[in-house]
């Protein structure tokens, strides 16, 4: 036996008494107490593990909370700083000058950028405007993914007897397939 502390260790150190077991080669009492022990640390790691997981979310949570308020404060000082331009600007025109000089900045009235405004579509000139057809196909994603993961749960369970999967299972909808993502971790 191992004895190393670390957890993938201790894994591996379960699965090799089961397979001990299934061979006979350990008695019952034996394999017994050996898992329980094993078990008992791996109980211990998980835990902790767990424990700094929660910590890691706890953080993350607080960084988006974080995150959230130096964004609203960042919009106030954008606020802040567009407001006193434009006090600037009421200045300048009140002051009849389109420029104004300091020893350090030089603030000028500048026109307005140009966008442009549609104020009738069916008044513009034909060179103006392109028309286009569109089709759109609208796919019922769901029930062709009920449909497919039905047919998958029935392969697996087919699989793991040792059965053969009929050739109307592997292909049921053409263009269309459903995939299982990684395994996860779950933890209640």
């Amino acid at each position: 036996m191992n004895n190393s502390n670390r957890t993938i260790d201790l894994a591996n150190e379960i699965s090799k008494v089961l397979a001990l077991a299934e061979s006979g080669e350990m008695d019952p009492q034996t394999i017994a107490d050996t898992l329980e022990g094993i078990e008992g640390m791996m109980e211990d790691k998980f835990d902790a593990s767990m424990s700094v997981i929660r910590d890691f979310e706890a953080n993350k949570k607080k960084c988006k909370e974080e995150a959230a308020r130096l964004s609203e404060r960042s919009k106030h000082w954008d606020r802040q700083a567009f407001n006193l331009k434009k006090y600037l600007l009421e200045c300048l025109r009140a002051s009849g000058r389109k420029s104004f000089k300091t020893a350090t900045n030089t603030f000028s009235v500048k026109k307005g950028s140009l966008s442009l405004e549609i104020v009738d579509e069916d008044a513009l000139p034909d060179d103006f405007v392109n028309s286009q057809t569109q089709i759109v196909n609208e796919i019922d994603k769901e029930k062709i993914k009920k449909i497919l993961s039905e047919n998958l749960k029935a392969i697996e369970a087919l699989q793991e007897k040792g059965a053969d999967v009929p050739p109307e299972l592997l292909n049921a909808i053409p263009g269309a397939k459903v995939v299982r993502g990684e395994e996860t971790l779950s933890v209640r």
